[in-house]
């Protein structure tokens, strides 16, 4: 948890010395790897500085008929240039993919295209923040992961104090709570919160106040924003104590 709130404490720090005010976060569950992979890829294709015509490739990107590959090309292709028109085209695609596999590459082109098109309209630097949760307008989207102290199973007492505690510390802090859910012995959380707080005051506020009633909480906890643990991962991690 320490080194995750440094990172995103570092990064805030970062754009308020540079004066940046504007940034981007994926709406959209991508995981990094495929992150990655679109943006090399566009690399590639802006260091090739190939011509095309727009309204060519927004045929491509239509067409029942073109490959899966060719339209990962059209998608990038119109993603990089400061046009309305195919930034529109992006988004009416991935609003209803024609291919599903190119879900996730739509997505990313969608982000980029408004990257650039932000960048052109305004003449300011457009920063874009990574994550494999994606999030929403300025907030980071985060799975959260505590257990209890001894992995013992929770009273219905102590499921009712976790859910009013959490809830009333974390809305203090305009975190928004998309999921809740509270098992024997752990209970996870995905939430959304303004990317220039500090959540884990808000967080270690909540097991603290829990644990004045009994030191039923462990003060260690996982917090990520790569991935939502499946049932059987959580299942590991609490089984290792």
């Amino acid at each position: 948890m320490s080194d995750r709130d440094d990172l995103l404490a570092k990064l805030r720090q970062t754009l308020n010395e540079q004066g940046i005010d504007s940034f981007h976060i994926l709406e959209d569950l991508v995981p990094i790897e495929e992150q990655m992979e679109y943006f090399r890829y566009f690399d590639r294709l802006r260091r090739e500085n190939s011509p095309f015509v727009r309204d060519e490739e927004v045929a491509i990107l239509f067409s029942p008929d073109e490959s899966i590959e060719r339209k990962r090309r059209s998608l990038t292709l119109l993603a990089s240039i400061p046009d309305v028109g195919a930034y529109r085209s992006i988004e009416t695609y991935h609003s209803s993919p024609l291919e599903p596999e190119l879900l996730h590459w739509s997505s990313m082109a969608l982000v980029s295209s408004r990257i650039v098109l932000s960048s052109d309209l305004s003449g300011h630097q457009q920063v874009y923040i990574s994550s494999g949760l994606g999030g929403q307008d300025k907030k980071l989207r985060f799975f959260a992961l505590f257990t209890t102290n001894e992995r013992q199973n929770f009273t219905d007492l102590q499921k009712e104090m976790v859910k009013r505690e959490f809830t009333f510390q974390l809305k203090k802090t305009d975190v928004v709570i998309e999921q809740f859910d509270i098992k024997e012995n752990y209970f996870t959380i995905l939430l959304l919160f303004p990317f220039n707080k500090d959540i884990k005051l808000k967080l270690n506020a909540a097991v603290n106040e829990c644990n004045q009633y009994g030191n039923f909480l462990d003060t260690k906890f996982l917090f990520t924003n790569v991935k939502v643990l499946s049932e059987a991962e959580i299942k590991k991690i609490v089984e290792k104590k």
